[in-house]
């Protein structure tokens, strides 16, 4: 598994959050109630540049050897015009207390009194992105307790690496074809339809 060649430029990135919460109404009171099964995933839509045949020979490659959406690759978030964190990082943060797949509550380990992770910061743990939803001010001891969105996908141990200063994702093709563009101006374009891998 590997980042996409350097002929992948992005155009166009469309993120998507998918929860598999529901509410449910009944057709005679109204009355409405509301289900969570605790799952979450991203979707997203990627629009490539326009590229020269030689680019589009390499990413026809890059496709075909993911087969379809057997094939796993990671995607950096900086590609879809996200900066950083918008609290102050000095350096990556760790796994400070164990947590356990689908919890929601996480508590990292901060590197410097100064660090703080803020609402809306992207991270990424055990190749998963996350987005931070709500978060605790750090204590004395430079510990952080957020919650993430989607829960956890697998175990963290403390001392786990964080990725907040460059999160990433881990995503595949959301189905088993994939489409060129070409115009008769001979413009390369594709549009690929990704799922997170999990």
């Amino acid at each position: 598994m590997a980042f996409p060649p350097e002929a992948v430029r992005i155009a166009g990135f469309t993120l998507r959050q998918i929860s598999s919460a529901i509410r449910t109404q009944s057709p005679y009171s109204f009355a409405q109630t509301a289900y969570d099964f605790m799952g979450g995933t991203w979707a997203a839509d990627l629009t490539l540049a326009a590229v020269d045949a030689r680019e589009s020979a390499a990413i026809s490659a890059w496709l075909a050897g993911l087969n379809g959406p057997a094939g796993r690759f990671e995607l950096d978030m900086a590609a879809m015009d996200y900066e950083g964190p918008q609290g102050t990082i000095t350096a990556d943060p760790v796994v400070a207390v164990a947590a356990q797949p689908r919890a929601q509550t996480l508590v990292l380990q901060l590197a410097a009194a100064a660090d703080t992770i803020t609402v809306g910061d992207y991270l990424t743990l055990d190749g998963h992105l996350h987005i931070v939803t709500a978060a605790e001010a750090p204590t004395p001891a430079f510990r952080q307790t957020l919650t993430l969105w989607p829960r956890l996908r697998s175990p963290v141990a403390a001392g786990d690496p964080v990725a907040l200063r460059a999160p990433w994702g881990t995503w595949a093709l959301a189905g088993p074809e994939t489409a060129l563009a070409v115009s008769q101006a001979r413009v390369r374009t594709r549009t690929l339809q990704l799922v997170e891998a999990l």
